[in-house]
């Protein structure tokens, strides 16, 4: 039960009750008003408005499987199980070519300087456009979800960083 929700029915359904007798308090007649017509008309609504919040989940409580701190379900994890795989680069960080050097953004494939195919940050093998975004030629899966093996990839001749010693 969503409590929010369920206050602002039981708020909706106060305010169709207070429309119903308020001609009543102020007039002393019992005459069908257009307040009091408003009124019955509000007052289902606000019923309406608590079911809704009786049925729905509260967030701070209820969520799937304990995956966002639910008091209620502490699942415990088998020990030295990792069941969330994290990656070493944000999938939508920009990267270098190793070519030239130039920024080239997450959903290219080939540099926009040199025309080259930039690697693959997962597995280092160089980057196919499939549906418009940079695909693995290998495992044909984005860039975030390849699994492919990695490879050791030396730097291309004469772009390779000189450390100055002095």
């Amino acid at each position: 039960m969503n409590r929010s929700i369920v206050l602002v029915g039981v708020g909706i359904i106060l305010v169709g009750l207070g429309l119903v007798a308020f001609p009543i308090v102020v007039s002393g007649h019992e005459l069908f008003d257009v307040e009091q017509e408003a009124g019955f008309l509000v007052a289902p609504v606000g019923l309406v408005v608590v079911l809704i919040g009786a049925v729905q989940h509260d967030p701070e409580r209820t969520t799937v499987g304990g995956t966002f701190g639910n008091p209620e379900e502490e699942r415990k994890r088998p020990p030295g199980a990792d069941f969330t795989r994290s990656l070493a680069y944000s999938p939508k960080e920009s990267v270098n070519c190793r070519f030239c050097w130039s920024v080239i953004t997450y959903d290219r494939a080939t540099c926009p300087r040199c025309s080259r195919a930039r690697d693959c940050r997962s597995c280092g093998r160089p980057l196919g456009m499939v549906l418009e975004r940079a695909t693995c030629p290998t495992c044909a899966r984005a860039e975030a979800f390849c699994n492919c093996a990695r490879l050791n990839r030396t730097p291309p001749s004469g772009t390779a960083r000189r450390v100055r010693r002095g």
